[in-house]
């Protein structure tokens, strides 16, 4: 399992992303008081970011969490690709390496 930096959503709970290099899918588990609470993606198996994305606060508040923010999303989508790997997470490091190069004129 490769692993990307958990997010803390409040002092008690936070979500980190996985992806699974055998099957080859994302998911994120959510932790409550330091327990593991659910993983989302465990049954819909997610093979891209967006899927994940899409569908997370309908997760989150079936188990009674709030839904994040457009920068949590933004984080959130940045540490599934980079738990991913690949080209896409090395555009992602070389972006924020040096965003100028990456603007669009």
């Amino acid at each position: 399992m490769a692993y990307g930096n958990a997010i803390d959503l409040d002092e008690s709970t936070r979500i980190v992303p996985v992806f699974d290099p055998v099957l080859r899918t994302l998911s994120v588990q959510l932790w409550k008081g330091g327990e593991p609470a659910g993983i989302h993606g465990l049954v819909e198996h997610f093979t891209h970011p967006d899927d994940v994305l899409d569908t997370i606060d309908e997760f989150l508040e079936q188990s009674g969490v709030r839904a994040l923010t457009e920068h949590e999303i933004d984080v959130l989508a940045g540490e599934l690709i980079t738990a991913k790997g690949g080209p896409d997470a090395a555009l992602l490091m070389m972006a924020r390496q040096n965003p100028e190069s990456f603007l669009i004129y």
